[in-house]
């Protein structure tokens, strides 16, 4: 709770914020000078300065220096000065974002190795700094945040954002827009465009005037704001059932409403038919986060300040789960990481077993899914081992290349993640880029890590002193023996001799080569010649007037491939959870099957497709299956009304024709699937599941129901 004010203790906190935030933003900055407040007597500095001037000044007893997704451009002289101030770091950042590496550097150069973070998932996706990570988590003003005297008339309200990483959002927003009346918000992004975010009192009455409100936690399953926001306002929070949610008191049907999007229609009906129970669920959740979530509850790091004055030797800080207290405990003894569940961090551990078992197109494909949620470095790196796996040294270059730039331009770090460093070495090294790779790793001098270590001396380079940097998407561990293997191996995929590589002693890992090697290197130095001239030609491609061609036809080609239609399927498949997809008919050419190519390739579960050319064909079971059917010949679908009316999504074609019509009259006359989208003049519809079998199906045991079964209206 709130320190009287003569015994808060001072803090610096060192923060660079981007210029240019929109207003939203830079409330939730000054949220977090206002709860440090509740405990400190706090100075901001948000210039370049000198850090021991600082201190000279200011006197404090704990600096705090924050880094991530919003930072600046950043610059402190002398911070290994005043060694008798505790430093904490505070990362702010999605738990996913590349901004960790950044978040890491600038820890590293500035000495500090204790931080916090509002995000309860970021243990899970650091594991390499998750024993000296501590959760601050969000929490509300409830100034603002309160029970406003509003007439409830928005049943249903969405907020935020409708990206790709946020998909139990999504699929609840095609469930419940079928069957509620729902009002959704735009989100208007993180930039310029954010000024016309909905914040603070506005959003709060929003809140205070809506039924339900649904909120998400990303495919992290993190905790957020909304999350808080939306019960402390008076409305019932509608959330996907998490380990994070639990542990900050959230029960399902008691002081929210949790699960999967398709149960959540019949939770809603149910609370809406009884008003008292509805009411009993909203009161609990606001009380839980009035009197366990407020501003004035985060006491985390005014209690690691406290602690530090009475930690004894052989003794460490420890947080009693994301949501508790810090207390210390003997060095090695402690709680285990909070483990979030995020929904990448089992497509990684899968690829990553695929890839040792040598299946490098089933370990690929969970790398991609993975991509398809948001841009994840640690998938990046296991795209790039399946690369050199396979032999292609080049496009593992190529993913390596573009994480790096996105550390360097886009979030100004000044040295990389050392085991992304450490693998774009390696791909140079097997492309047969042996100076190159000599070279970047001479780069850095002062980043260490066990990866960058071994690749370094496989180059018979010396290795950093000091201490290791933490990597924010270490790879799997692997002994000096499996390791070395593991080199080896990737060098003769990528027709480079294994005897490029050095064991930690620096001796040959194979002997000197005879005929039959030499014989190899003439073809590889061939091989290499032609690989410099391809990638000269398509760097030209990239960077020249080809490109700016390519740029200016690319809108042009979007309004001749495309249109309203096509482009909703893409929309619709790359958002909705699938398993399987299914096409009726010959493949064509035509731009409805391009787009429910396109929608596929971007889905997070890169869906795979069966083809049915005729009628008669065996379609997949859709028990406990997310099917997508793409009907291009209705005559090839003929009989399969009840399998496509288990079907999550139905697109069908040729609806002008007896046959078209026909099957589209089944499937709207026996089955829960409503219209999405509709062309009539060329015959193309789209149709979707409502997450609710209709009583007629209910009563059929799920077969369509003849129209002479069926009881009049």
């Amino acid at each position: 709770m709130t320190s009287p004010l003569q015994d808060r203790p001072r803090l610096l906190f060192f923060r660079w914020a981007k210029p240019g935030l929109p207003a939203f933003l830079k409330g939730h900055l000054d949220e977090h000078v206002q709860i440090l407040q509740h405990f400190f007597e706090v100075k901001v500095i948000d210039r370049d300065c000198d850090y021991a001037a600082e201190c000279d000044s200011f006197q404090p007893a704990l600096s705090i220096f924050e880094s991530g997704v919003y930072a600046g451009e950043r610059n402190i002289r002398n911070t290994g000065s005043r060694p008798d101030i505790p430093k904490l770091g505070f990362l702010h950042s999605d738990a996913y974002d590349l901004a960790r590496a950044v978040f890491l550097s600038d820890m590293d150069r500035w000495g500090v190795e204790e931080f916090f973070t509002t995000s309860v998932a970021m243990a899970e996706y650091t594991p390499e700094i998750a024993d000296r990570l501590f959760v601050w988590p969000n929490a509300v003003d409830p100034a603002i945040f309160r029970r406003y005297p509003v007439e409830k008339n928005i049943p249903v309200l969405f907020t935020g954002s409708q990206e790709r990483h946020y998909p139990w959002r999504n699929a609840l927003g095609r469930v419940l827009s079928r069957s509620f009346a729902t009002m959704t918000m735009p989100h208007y992004g993180w930039g310029k465009g954010g000024g016309r975010t909905v914040y603070g009192e506005q959003y709060a009455r929003l809140l205070s005037a809506s039924v339900f409100v649904p909120a998400c936690g990303s495919m992290s399953r993190d905790l957020v704001r909304k999350h808080l926001e939306i019960p402390a306002a008076g409305a019932c929070l509608v959330a996907e059932d998490t380990p994070a949610l639990a542990a900050f008191g959230f029960v399902d049907m008691e002081n929210c409403v949790l699960g999967e999007a398709a149960g959540i229609p019949d939770k809603l009906d149910a609370l809406l038919a009884d008003p008292e129970r509805l009411e009993a669920v909203v009161a609990a959740g606001h009380d839980l986060v009035h009197s366990r979530h407020t501003q004035a509850h985060r006491s985390q790091i005014r209690e690691w300040l406290d602690l530090q004055a009475k930690r004894g030797p052989g003794e460490h800080t420890v947080q009693a789960g994301p949501a508790g207290n810090l207390f210390l405990a003997p060095a090695g003894q402690g709680p285990d990481p909070f483990r979030a569940g995020g929904r990448d961090r089992g497509l990684l551990a899968t690829g990553w077993h695929l890839l040792e078992c040598r299946d490098v197109d089933g370990a690929r494909q969970e790398f991609l899914k993975c991509l398809n949620f948001y841009f994840i470095p640690e998938a990046v790196l296991g795209l790039a081992y399946c690369e050199l796996s396979a032999g292609n040294a080049q496009a593992a270059r190529d993913w390596t290349t573009q994480a790096l730039v996105d550390t360097f331009t886009d979030r100004s770090a000044p040295d990389p993640d050392p085991v992304l460093w450490a693998t774009h070495i390696r791909a140079l090294l097997c492309g047969g880029e042996r100076d190159q790779a000599a070279a970047a790793a001479s780069r850095f001098p002062d980043l260490r890590h066990r990866e960058l270590d071994r690749i370094r001396r496989s180059l018979e380079l010396g290795t950093a002193e000091g201490p290791a940097r933490a990597s924010i998407c270490p790879v799997p561990f692997r002994s000096d023996e499996d390791w070395l293997r593991e080199l080896n191996h990737h060098l003769q995929a990528c027709g480079q001799l294994p005897s490029a590589a050095r064991t930690s002693a620096g001796a040959s890992a194979a002997a000197p080569g005879d005929g039959r090697q030499l014989a190899a290197h003439v073809r590889h130095d061939v091989r290499r010649a032609r690989e410099r001239a391809s990638r000269r030609l398509r760097w030209r491609l990239r960077t020249g007037a080809a490109k700016q061609i390519r740029l200016r036809l690319s809108p042009l080609k979007q309004k001749l491939l495309t249109d309203d239609f096509s482009r909703t399927i893409t929309d619709v498949v790359r958002r909705e959870g699938l398993d399987q997809a299914v096409l009726y008919g010959e493949p064509g050419r035509d731009r409805g099957l391009r787009a429910l190519h396109r929608g596929l390739n971007l889905n997070p579960s890169l869906p795979r497709l069966t083809m049915i050319p005729g009628s008669g064909g065996e379609p997949p079971a859709t028990r406990e299956a997310r099917v997508v059917a793409y009907v291009a010949d209705p005559a090839a679908a003929a009989g399969a009304a009840e399998y496509l009316s288990g079907c999550t999504l139905v697109i069908l074609r040729g609806t002008t024709t007896a046959a078209g019509y026909q099957l589209l009259g089944e499937l709207s006359a026996g089955s829960d699937l409503v219209l999405l989208a509709h062309d009539p003049l060329r015959g193309h519809v789209l149709l979707g599941r409502t997450g609710r079998r209709s009583a007629a199906t209910r009563q059929s045991g799920g077969r369509p129901v003849p129209q002479a079964e069926r009881t009049p209206s």
